[in-house]
């Protein structure tokens, strides 16, 4: 349970938005409950959207209500949840408008305790198009907190590189805090990495795949915050836990809320 004891928020995943507005729930681990209260910290699901015909259910003012109904059912149904973290990051173009649109009107509906956070690309260098998604949320003030999601500036979708970098996460931190207050930033690190095969094939590396690698690779630390992890497959990128020890100064240098990591289990 050292998670817990170190932890201010536990974001738990599997939750989605269908695209008619049902809303199916991801179901809580029955001890998290009695672990949270004893440890003080906030129970908030992350919340994703299933798309049917490259449509979500942001493509109408009906089906937007309709979800919005739906959390605040959800929400009265279980008061021990804190809030809601809202993880789109694909929309269609004519949708993106909408998003914002259904975060004014469900921080509207939200019970004033129950906080509102959204997960956010990087907005400077990053290879995922998507990222304008969330270029016009910046300045919502809607919005209770901001996950920047600071990971897959590489990824199998590109060529072999690493996960995150401190210069790359410098450079959007300092861009997002001209338009975000730092007490309501949070920095997403990754606890993956990925591996490039020799025949192209791209898989995650997690910090289990790394220990168990590492006696048969040829080890090279970066001081830009990862790390190459070289052996007769391939070549593999990855922050190790002491490397992600330097992000975390970063939280403390910019004065943010605080170090997200993506996710318990890697």
């Amino acid at each position: 349970m050292d998670i817990f004891s170190k932890s201010h928020t536990i974001c738990y995943t599997g939750a989605v938005i269908l695209s008619n507005g049902d809303f199916k729930p991801s179901a809580l681990p029955k001890n998290f409950v009695d672990l949270s209260k004893n440890y003080k910290i906030r129970l908030i699901p992350l919340i994703s959207t299933i798309s049917k015909n490259n449509s979500s259910f942001l493509k109408s003012n009906i089906s937007i209500k309709i979800g919005i109904q739906n959390l605040i059912h959800f929400l009265k149904q279980n008061p021990e949840i804190a809030g809601l973290h809202l993880d789109i990051e694909s929309l269609s173009k004519s949708e993106i408008p909408n998003y914002k649109k259904f975060i004014q009107m469900l921080k509207q509906r939200l019970p004033k305790e129950k906080v509102l956070t959204i997960a956010i690309f990087p907005q400077l260098e990053f290879p995922n198009r998507n990222l304008i998604i969330h270029s016009d949320l910046l300045q919502e003030k809607s919005i209770d907190e901001f996950v920047l999601m600071s990971y897959d500036f590489h990824s199998p979708k590109t060529n072999p590189g690493p996960v995150t970098s401190i210069s790359l996460t410098k450079k959007n931190l300092e861009f997002l805090l001209k338009q975000i207050p730092s007490s309501k930033l949070w920095l997403g690190l990754p606890l993956y990495g990925y591996f490039w095969n020799q025949n192209g094939k791209v898989k995650i590396l997690t910090q289990n795949d790394f220990r168990n690698l590492k006696e048969n690779s040829e080890i090279i630390p970066n001081e830009d915050g990862f790390t190459v992890l070289k052996n007769k497959n391939g070549t593999g990128y990855i922050s190790d836990l002491n490397t992600l020890e330097k992000y975390k100064k970063l939280t403390q240098s910019y004065g943010l809320k605080g170090s997200a990591f993506w996710r318990i289990g890697f």
